[in-house]
């Protein structure tokens, strides 16, 4: 468990023991975390967000790239209703409101560490992490890294307003960017750009959906 109020990590301690079976670590920011997962196995990894020296979502972006069989629990102090009143599941991925109560946290857990179906990657991708970024209302600038080289997204206010990738800006580099399968991307918590955008993040993601989809191959193609 990621958690950098030591109250909370504490009482998380003493109120997990009830899961048999689990062994605990914890870490007070999204650094020490990585360090434990270089050298010890981890069957479910929950994390908040706003931390310091690392974040929960630099933390997710890592893991999700170099871990992509960890199941990943969101803590987020949204309320329900401002994310579709759920805990909202992308993928193996579960978005509880923070402070959870315990018995939903164990359960959580229990599930997420039995959820094996064949092909899953449990990770999780660049539009899931646009979409928390989107809850918690974030500006920061992401550099996303995959075979096809390296972009840039600037997000206000959750939203993406400029979008960087060779030659390419705006829309069409948000597209391209936004179809790399599986990139790493790093986050500073800044955005200097001039917006140029002013699509919704859901459309967004939705458009780049569909360029995915129309690119994949039909059934029998070489």
């Amino acid at each position: 468990m990621v958690e950098d109020d030591r109250a909370t990590l504490s009482l998380y301690r003493a109120g997990l023991k009830g899961l048999v079976g689990f062994k605990f670590l914890m870490a007070q920011d999204g650094a020490l975390a990585l360090e434990m997962l270089q050298q010890e196995p981890v069957h479910v990894l929950v994390t908040d967000l706003n931390m310091p020296v690392m974040d929960g979502f630099n933390l997710i972006a890592k893991v999700s790239r170099l871990y992509p069989q960890v199941p990943i629990i969101v803590m987020t102090g949204l309320d329900e209703s401002q994310h579709l009143n759920t805990p909202l599941q992308l993928g193996a991925i579960r978005i509880l409101t923070k402070p959870p109560r315990l018995t939903l946290l164990m359960d959580a857990i229990r599930a997420a560490a039995q959820f094996e179906p064949a092909g899953m990657v449990r990770g999780i991708g660049l539009s899931s992490i646009l979409q928390l970024l989107n809850w918690e209302k974030k500006s920061c600038t992401l550099t996303v890294k995959s075979e096809a080289g390296m972009g840039l997204l600037y997000l206000k206010q959750g939203e993406v307003v400029h979008a960087a990738y060779r030659a390419d800006e705006s829309l069409p580099a948000a597209y391209e960017i936004l179809t790399w399968d599986r990139p790493d991307i790093e986050f500073v918590e800044t955005c200097r750009v001039e917006q140029t955008m002013d699509l919704p993040l859901t459309e967004l993601l939705m458009n780049a959906a569909m360029i995915t989809d129309h690119r994949k191959p039909e059934f029998g193609e070489a």
